[in-house]
């Protein structure tokens, strides 16, 4: 079957339409960009024609880009550089047709497919709330290879394309059309209609140079000056490098590079003409390990989110379905933001009003959020939060096909509050709680029916965090986790099914390296030469910095109920313990922890670094110089030493999930791929002799586990140890 199939009406008007055989979505091949240049040519002889109109036969995307089985699959930087000029020839013959060509957008236009669609010389976008155009290709370590760093500055501006272009931000169908992206916004019950309005009034002089003003127009006046100057051009570019060095701390090489093609290439008074120099870029970096990695992690998730679709042992949730969550505080809140997200009604309970005020307070803050973002309207607020009610009962609860709990961490509370919402739900309602570190088979102990019990646990801040672990306890059964599943995927989050043990995956992995990061600084290492070391490796934040965003007390906490169920592998280092006692020091809501914090910086608290080494001279301690290395060492490869435990445990069932859980719960470095694939690249041998003088210097907790042993023994990967999901 083609992919493209051309129509010309009774107007000579061309509708070239592109419907890829055999796939949801639309996506350039190697076959499909073949099959294009073919009808390229057959419209660019027929002079007949009096303009065309590019459209997709699918229901809800343009195109999604390029491949990326074929990008992943690309070998040598030869390879990547002939893949980019073939993007480059193909939409020269598009550029190069002798009428007025049309993308007609409807749904998302992409990488590849935006640049398809700057190619052409209007471009019309449904007004959809799921229609949106963007240039993705730095999240995949690349650059756009072809002809987005050339053809977008020329079309919206430099100022505009730089987002765009170098954080991969996407524009939804009103902001496509305010930057003069798109020419037009049409309803998509009208379409074809519209599109045809638009070609009549394009083939009139005086409607062309309407459509090129409004462009030009849209501009402000500011960049657009800027842009005509060399200097202010050169200042553009300057303060765009200054943003990009602050977010991605040089780590990330895509956006260096295509922020130096746009300087070296952009001119605004003269036609785009550095495809070579993007191609030359492109190639350099496609075949990069970091390009390796995010497209990597890129596959691995859409992997995942397609496991398991469409079981039919599966409570159907969907859109309109009642749900509810016990507890109202940020996390509640937050909860319940994502359940209204997802469609669905929710009925928020807790103890007094107040409680519940503050649950819809952090609700309607997250969707405030996104209003200010631009990715919904004020209106589309006030109906999301209509699907939010409040109660201090467990009225409302029968109609509920899911019940979350989210209350205190307390296994008492915990338990006598999941007993109650038994009592008010119907024998069909899954019921889950939201702990992050208390055991599941002892909460579901006291249930009457704990098959339809489990483990939903969200992460914090849970509107910018993609991660939700599935926890099925001993007696859950399958449906109930398949559900969850799919209520994860509603709800937009990324699910990963995991198996109950106290921290589940993704604290029990990351608790140690808050541990350890502890006990370097009460051995003298200063605060923020460890948390540099570790944003240096690519860490988001530094550890010591992460445990006062989560607060030191809660920290703590959470570390004792792992140090109880692990021993003294996950011994919490003593200068916690002293801070917790200090009520004041709480970490960043409370103004002190690690960190002073002021109301624009932060600075190291002089005092506990004053408290530890008054501890060091009492036991008669020296303190340690350490450098970068062993600061990093400690830290990342007690995590890998713990992950290994996880896989070896079952609790999770393969690499590629932990890694993605690492990287989504965490933010663990993307352009390292994953912890396991991270120790994969480093080499399991030399991992295996780093853990083995690490446990000689500092203790059994860095002595190899089993599965270390055998994988450095064997000359293996974690990532051959298991199928991938899928």
């Amino acid at each position: 079957m083609k992919s493209w199939t051309l129509h010309i009406d009774s107007d000579w008007i061309a509708w070239l339409t592109f419907d890829l055989p055999g796939s949801s979505v639309n996506k350039f091949t190697e076959a499909s960009m073949t099959e294009l240049a073919e009808q390229l040519d057959e419209l660019a002889d027929d002079e007949a024609i009096k303009a065309v109109a590019i459209r997709s036969g699918k229901s809800d995307t343009f195109i999604v880009g390029a491949d990326i089985d074929e990008l992943a699959a690309i070998g040598t930087s030869t390879d990547a550089l002939a893949k980019a000029k073939r993007g480059h020839e193909v939409f020269a013959r598009l550029a190069a047709l002798p009428v007025p060509t049309v993308a007609v957008i409807h749904g998302t236009a992409l990488g590849g497919g935006l640049e398809m669609a700057l190619a052409c010389d209007y471009r019309l976008v449904t007004d959809d709330p799921g229609t949106s155009v963007g240039l993705p290709e730095v999240n995949l370590g690349i650059i756009p290879g072809w002809g987005g760093t050339q053809r977008l500055p020329h079309v919206v501006g430099l100022s505009a394309a730089l987002p765009m272009i170098l954080a991969g931000k996407q524009a939804n169908a009103r902001k496509a059309y305010r930057i003069g992206l798109a020419d037009g916004v049409v309803p998509r019950a009208f379409l074809e209609q519209r599109t045809r309005e638009f070609v009549d009034r394009i083939l009139k002089s005086s409607g062309r140079r309407a459509v090129v003003h409004r462009r030009h127009a849209v501009r402000p006046r500011v960049a657009r000056m800027l842009e005509r100057w060399g200097p202010g051009r050169r200042l553009i570019c300057h303060l765009a490098r200054r943003q990009v060095m602050s977010k991605t701390r040089g780590q990330y090489p895509a956006p260096l590079e295509a922020l130096s093609v746009l300087r070296r290439t952009y001119r605004p008074t003269t036609p785009p003409d550095g495809f070579d120099l993007e191609a030359r870029a492109f190639s350099r970096l496609a075949c990069s390990a970091i390009s390796r990695n995010l497209v990597w992690l890129f596959q691995a998730s859409q992997r995942l989110k397609r496991a398991g679709r469409g079981d039919r042992g599966a409570v159907s949730l969907e859109a309109g379905d009642h749900a509810a969550v016990i507890g109202a505080g940020i996390m509640g809140g937050g909860i319940a933001w994502a359940l209204s997200r997802g469609g669905l009604h929710v009925r928020m309970k807790d103890l007094d009003w107040g409680a519940v005020a503050s649950g819809m307070a952090a609700a309607s803050r997250m969707y405030g959020a996104m209003v200010k973002r631009r990715k919904i309207t004020a209106r589309e607020q006030g109906l999301a939060m209509h699907r939010i009610s409040g109660a201090i009962d467990y009225s409302g609860l029968s109609q509920a096909k899911v019940v979350v709990e989210a209350v205190v961490e307390d296994l008492d509370i915990k338990k006598r509050v999941l007993r109650e919402i038994e009592e008010h739900v119907s024998p069909d309602t899954i019921i889950c709680t939201n702990t992050s570190s208390l055991p599941l088979n002892e909460l579901a102990s006291g249930l009457k029916h704990p098959k339809r019990f489990a483990g939903l646990h969200f992460f914090n801040p849970v509107n910018r965090m993609q991660l939700i672990e599935v926890v099925g306890a001993r007696k859950t059964s399958r449906r109930t986790v398949v559900s969850l599943v799919d209520l994860c995927r509603l709800m937009g989050k990324t699910p990963v099914v995991v198996g109950d043990c106290p921290g589940f995956l993704v604290n029990r992995i990351l608790l140690p390296y808050l541990i350890e990061s502890a006990w370097m600084f009460e051995e003298g290492a200063a605060i923020e030469r460890i948390d540099a070391a570790l944003e240096r490796f690519g860490m988001p934040m530094g550890p010591l910095a992460l445990v006062d965003e989560v607060g030191i007390d809660v920290g703590y906490k959470v570390a004792k109920v792992l140090e109880s169920a692990y021993g003294e592998r996950m011994h919490v280092a003593d200068v916690l313990g002293k801070v917790v006692q200090s009520t004041e020091l709480t970490g960043r809501k409370s103004g002190r922890g690690f960190y002073l914090y002021g109301r624009k910086d932060r600075k190291p608290n002089a005092r506990l670094t004053e408290l530890t080494a008054d501890a060091r001279r009492h036991d008669g301690l020296s303190e340690t110089d350490l450098g970068d290395e062993e600061i990093v060492d400690r830290a990342v490869l007690i995590m890998v030493n713990e992950a290994a435990r996880c896989l070896d445990e079952g609790i999770v069932d393969d690499p590629e999930k932990l890694d993605l859980a690492m990287v989504l719960g965490t933010g663990f470095a993307p352009f390292r791929g994953g912890l396991l694939r991270y120790a994969d690249e480093r080499g399991l041998e030399p991992i295996r002799q780093r853990l083995e003088e690490l446990a000689l210097m500092y203790g059994d907790r860095f002595r190899p586990v089993p599965l270390i042993e055998k994988i450095a023994r064997d000359g293996g990967r974690f990532h051959d140890t298991g199928e991938s999901s899928g």
